[in-house]
C-alpha cells in the first residue's frame, strides 16, 4: 500500500461495486449509484446521494481523514471504497456531463452547488493504492468496513447511550428514554426511528412548543400520564413524517408546532381553528392521496416541463401560467402565510382549465358542448375528459413514460379523477371568497388542473401520431 495524489479524472468508479448491479460503463455505474444505491427505495437513493453532493460542495471533502482506497489499473485507479463520494465529486466537477442521468430538479441543484462552491470542490484526491498481490488485504479492510460488526472484528455502531456520551449534556429526551422504554417496550429514540434518530429526537423534543405542550413537571420522575402524552406526540410525528415522506431530521420548529402540536391541542380541547390560523386535519387517507413533498409547490405533482409541448403555439398561454407556478407557486413559511398564498392563487385554477380547453380546441377538430370555452367549463371539461379514457391513449402514455409509471396507473388516475367537479369548485373560488376552503382542497384542485393541461397537450400529440 502507498499513498498518491491523483487527479479525479484518473479515478474510475468500480463497475462491479457490490452496492449496486454490475455496469458496463462508467456512466451506467454512476447512474446505478444515483438510482439504486439504496436497495429499498429509488427515491431514497437519489435523495441520499444529493445530500452527499450538498455536503461535499458546502463543506469540502475531508480527504486527509477519509482517503480513498483504490486498485491500480494502467494509468488509472479503480475505486474500491468511496464510490458514492467519487460520484458526488464527479457530478460537481462537470454537472452537464451527467444531465441525462439526473432528474431535472437534481441537475439544477448540482449545477447551482457547483457554481456557488467551485473553490471547495477538489480537482485532485489523495488515495491509498493497493498493488497486485495485495487483494486479500484490501478485501479484509472492505469486509471490516461494510460487513457489520463481525463479532467485534468489524465496525461496532454506537448505541443510544454512547451517542449521548459523545454529544455530551443531557437533553429532555435523554431523561425520557428509559421511562418510555419501561412503559412502552422500546426507547423513545428507537420508537421514532432507531439509533440513528438520537440527534433528531433530542432536537425535536427540545423545541419550546413541544416542551410547553408536554408540561413535564419533573423530568427525572416522569409520570405514566406524562409518558402517554409523550407517546401521543411521537405518534403524531411518525404519522406526519410518513404521510409527507419527510425525515424527522428535516422538521423545523414551525413544522412541528403547526402540524403536530396545534392539531393535538385542537383534538384535546375539542375546538376547531379557522384555515387562516391552521390547516384543519383531514383523514390520513386523504393526505396520502393528495399531499406529498411535491405539493410544497402548487400543482407540482404533474407540472413537469418534459410533458408540455413547446412547438404548439396553441398551448403557449397555459404553459406560461404553468411556468409561473413552477417559479412562484411554493407554499412556505408559517401556516397562515401558506394558506394566504394558496387563497391568492386559487382563482388561477379556473384559468388553467380555460386556457387548456382553448389549446385543445384550436389544435384539434373537436366539438365542445359549449363552443364558448369561457362558459360552462364543467360540461366542456367533462367532454374532453371522456376523450382521455381511450385505451390506446393509456398505452401511449405508458410507452413514453409520460406522467405515469404504468398503463394501470394512467388508467386508474384518469378514470377516477373528477375534473368537472374540480373545475366547478374553481369557478366558485373565482366568484366568491375562498376563506372557507381548506388548503388541501386548493392543493388538490391545482394538481388536477395541471394534470388536465398536461393531458390535453399529450392527447393532441397522441392523435397527431402517424398511423400504420
Amino acid at each position: 500500500m502507498q499513498r498518491e495524489v491523483v487527479s479525479v479524472d484518473r479515478l474510475l468508479l468500480w463497475q462491479e461495486n457490490p452496492r449496486v448491479k454490475a455496469a458496463d460503463s462508467q456512466m451506467k455505474e454512476l447512474d446505478n449509484i444515483y438510482n439504486f444505491s439504496n436497495a429499498s427505495s429509488q427515491k431514497t437513493s437519489k435523495r441520499q446521494l444529493m445530500k452527499l453532493v450538498e455536503s461535499i460542495a458546502e463543506n469540502g471533502y475531508q480527504n486527509d481523514v477519509e482517503p480513498i482506497l483504490v486498485k491500480r489499473e494502467g494509468d488509472c485507479f479503480v475505486v474500491q471504497d468511496a464510490n458514492r463520494r467519487l460520484s458526488s465529486i464527479k457530478l460537481l466537477l462537470d454537472p452537464g456531463k451527467y444531465r441525462e442521468i439526473l432528474d431535472e430538479k437534481d441537475f439544477e441543484k448540482v449545477k447551482s452547488l457547483a457554481e456557488a462552491n467551485a473553490s471547495k470542490i477538489p480537482q485532485k484526491l489523495e488515495v491509498v493504492v493497493f498493488e497486485p498481490g495485495e487483494e486479500d488485504t484490501l478485501k479484509d479492510i472492505l469486509s471490516r468496513k461494510h460487513n457489520g460488526p463481525l463479532d467485534g472484528a468489524g465496525t461496532l455502531p454506537w448505541g443510544t447511550e454512547a451517542k449521548g456520551r459523545f454529544f455530551g449534556g443531557k437533553k429532555l429526551s435523554d431523561f425520557l428514554e428509559q421511562p418510555f422504554e419501561e412503559q412502552f417496550g422500546q426507547s423513545l429514540t428507537s420508537y421514532l426511528g432507531g439509533a440513528n434518530a438520537l440527534t433528531s429526537t433530542r432536537r425535536v423534543f427540545g423545541f419550546s412548543d413541544v416542551k410547553k405542550y408536554l408540561d413535564i413537571k419533573d423530568q427525572k420522575n416522569v409520570t405514566p400520564q406524562e409518558l402517554d402524552r409523550i407517546k401521543e406526540v411521537a405518534d403524531e410525528l411518525k404519522g406526519y413524517c410518513q404521510e409527507h415522506n419527510v425525515l424527522l431530521s428535516r422538521l423545523r420548529k414551525d413544522d412541528v408546532n403547526e402540524n403536530v402540536i396545534i392539531p393535538l391541542k385542537e383534538k384535546n380541547s375539542g375546538t376547531n381553528m379557522t384555515p387562516y390560523l391552521a390547516m384543519k386535519r383531514t383523514s390520513r387517507d386523504t393526505l396520502r392521496q393528495y399531499v406529498t413533498n411535491l405539493d410544497r409547490y402548487l400543482g407540482s405533482r404533474y407540472n413537469d416541463s418534459r410533458w408540455l409541448t413547446e412547438d404548439n403555439e396553441n398551448f403557449i398561454p397555459v404553459n406560461l401560467l404553468l411556468a409561473g407556478l413552477r417559479e412562484n407557486g411554493k407554499l412556505s413559511g408559517e401556516v397562515h402565510k401558506r394558506w394566504a398564498k394558496a387563497y391568492l392563487l386559487a382563482p388561477s385554477v379556473r384559468v388553467i382549465y380555460e386556457l387548456s380547453l382553448q389549446g385543445i380546441k384550436s389544435s384539434m377538430d373537436i366539438q365542445l358542448p359549449n363552443p364558448s370555452v369561457s362558459r360552462e367549463h364543467g360540461r366542456n371539461v367533462k367532454h374532453v375528459h371522456e376523450l382521455f379514457k381511450d385505451k390506446q391513449f393509456f398505452t401511449y402514455l405508458d410507452d413514453g413514460h409520460i406522467v405515469f409509471e404504468s398503463y394501470l396507473e394512467a388508467r386508474s388516475v384518469i378514470e377516477s379523477t373528477d375534473f368537472s367537479s374540480s373545475v366547478d369548485q374553481s369557478q366558485l373560488l373565482s366568484h366568491k371568497s375562498a376563506k372557507s376552503s381548506e388548503i388541501d382542497t386548493i392543493v388538490k384542485m391545482f394538481n388536477e388542473a395541471v394534470l388536465f393541461a398536461v393531458l390535453c397537450q399529450q392527447y393532441v400529440v397522441f392523435k397527431n401520431m402517424p398511423t400504420d
